[in-house]
């Protein structure tokens, strides 16, 4: 697989009888280089939300696929729990869709600075201020 993600020839991941292949790949691999090389290659954007859900892919790997595509891709990279709170904090400051905004409130392992920095953003939907709010009073009331 190694050698697929690098020697990839675009034409390659077009047949649909790799389809299959690349999927497994960007599911089941437990490379993190491997992944790597395949989220660069040009596949689909089904195959990077896998890469994206895999826990083998390393968090460089993560961040590229945030420039690829941040309102297709936020989702699955913010709702992983062995990511680190700096990973998500370091994600949100670089968001610019709303969306990605707004979907990168409900991180599990975002910080409560990170949340106040998206809810306090001027282009941040008015939804994210509600849900940071919930997120904090529910985590307020659960400390107590």
């Amino acid at each position: 697989m190694t050698d697929f993600a690098q020697y990839a020839d675009p034409q390659l991941l077009d047949d649909p009888r790799t389809t299959l292949l690349v999927l497994r790949a960007a599911e089941f691999s437990d490379d993190a280089e491997t992944l790597d090389g395949l989220a660069r290659s040009g596949v689909t954007l089904e195959v990077l939300r896998k890469i994206a859900r895999n826990p083998a892919t390393a968090e460089h790997t993560l961040e590229y696929l945030i420039d690829v595509d941040e309102r297709g891709l936020i989702f699955p990279v913010t709702r992983r729990t062995d990511v680190s709170e700096e990973f998500i904090d370091r994600i949100a400051r670089r968001l610019t869709d709303r969306t990605a905004i707004y979907r990168a409130s409900s991180a599990p392992q975002a910080a409560e600075e990170t949340l106040r920095y998206l809810a306090d953003r001027p282009d941040a939907p008015v939804l994210t201020a509600e849900v940071v709010s919930e997120r904090l009073s529910a985590s307020r009331s659960t400390a107590a």
